[in-house]
């Protein structure tokens, strides 16, 4: 069982009282409420809201189950609330008197909650949005951290490398992303994936092959898929595995609360030759990515020159999802989150650094082949890039 080291707490926590200080004007406490974000800061899931003023101990404050969070959390102040009522008490004790300008996460608060919130707080208090100093501090990644992500990566290992076994009967895409999630169970995979925002769904794995995996869908992911029936118009499906038809496999891996992200290809039969042309086409665009990336590189930047390696080679109608319906982005921030910051793609112009954690995953939508692509997890290192998922890239042949 993975536990939140004192000092590691302690790093994350005056990492944001410094942008809190920063912010115009100052935060005088941050009131998290959200699951992930507590965890963060506290080291504990259980139900409750993290009051961190701009000094001293912060306070957590449990709804439910208090004994659970005295145990996992390392922070010293673990308090049980067992009314809403009582926030303001907490507030003035870690802010003194009012007026103050508290931040919570707007970008995920429901408008209900927030209403109720603000009459908690009273007229004097002003609630800012501090979901950007929130996911600042997250999106550097420590070492410590840094190693929960390479566990994640060690969950779907077994995937990848027993997916030969498993292709060898007659199967659906559906059974075999269910066996192949079973396989991640088996390994350590608690099967939780975790993402930020309204109506944002994932699962552990996505398998889809041919036309049926290149339908556009209404999820933002390069990968669509026909789904089971329209509550679940997306992803694998119930129609066998044709052979000489690749077949696209895509799996978080999750240890700790922390996520790698990862995709490799397979085939029953033959890879054509055609698939292998785009297959190289994509593994070009992640060569190009590894060559580049470094703190200082700017994530729109990257993306263009991406963009323009793909108009060159021949792939700009299909490159990251069917044509019209392809996402704006070629990666993505991992972590507590799938979907965290930076991304990579347009309007994201703030220099990365050293332990920003990204998963790259250039993909194609061919409408008879399907969705061909790779994607790998790095950390951001002074000298480049480091590679945190580093099973074999060669196509799985049965």
């Amino acid at each position: 069982m993975t536990f939140l080291p004192s000092a590691e707490s302690a790093r994350r926590i005056e990492a944001v009282r410094a942008l809190m200080r920063a912010a115009e004007p100052p935060v005088d406490a941050l009131l998290l409420v959200q699951n992930v974000d507590v965890f963060y800061f506290s080291g504990s899931f259980q139900s409750g809201h993290l009051l961190l003023g701009a000094g001293g101990e912060p306070r957590l404050l449990v709804r439910k189950v208090f004994e659970r969070a005295e145990e996992e959390s390392p922070l010293d102040d673990v308090r049980p609330m067992t009314s809403l009522k009582d926030l303001p008490m907490h507030v003035r004790e870690i802010c003194g008197a009012p007026p103050w300008r508290i931040g919570m996460e707007l970008d995920v608060l429901p408008a209900r909650a927030f209403e109720n919130y603000r009459r908690l707080l009273g007229a004097d208090a002003e609630i800012a949005d501090a979901t950007d100093l929130v996911l600042d501090v997250r999106s550097v990644k420590s070492e410590w951290e840094i190693e929960r992500i390479r566990d994640a990566a060690e969950t779907v290992v077994p995937v990848f490398r027993d997916a030969p076994h498993f292709l060898k009967e007659a199967r659906s895409t559906a059974e075999l992303q269910a066996l192949l999630e079973c396989r991640a169970r088996t390994s350590g995979h608690p099967g939780a994936v975790r993402m930020r925002g309204m109506n944002v769904e994932c699962s552990v794995g996505v398998v889809v092959s041919g036309p049926s995996g290149a339908l556009p869908s209404h999820g933002f992911f390069p990968i669509g898929g026909r789904g089971f029936d329209p509550a679940v118009p997306v992803g694998a499906d119930l129609q066998a595995i044709r052979r000489d038809t690749p077949i696209i496999l895509d799996f978080l891996g999750f240890s700790g609360g922390y996520h790698a992200d990862q995709t490799r290809m397979a085939v029953k039969g033959r890879f054509s030759e055609e698939a292998g042309a785009v297959y190289a086409g994509m593994q070009e665009v992640l060569r190009q990515c590894e060559r580049t990336i470094a703190p200082g590189s700017i994530p729109s930047q990257v993306y263009r020159e991406a963009v323009l390696l793909v108009e060159e080679r021949g792939f700009t109608r299909g490159f990251m999802g069917p044509e019209g319906h392809a996402v704006g982005f070629i990666g993505h921030s991992v972590g507590l989150e799938v979907n965290e910051m930076p991304v990579v793609a347009p309007r994201f112009d703030r220099p990365l650094r050293a332990g920003t954690v990204l998963a790259l995953e250039p993909k194609f939508a061919h409408p008879d082949l399907g969705v061909i692509g790779i994607e790998n997890t790095y950390v951001v290192r002074d000298g480049g890039l480091e590679l945190l998922t580093p099973h074999s890239e060669t196509v799985i042949v049965v």
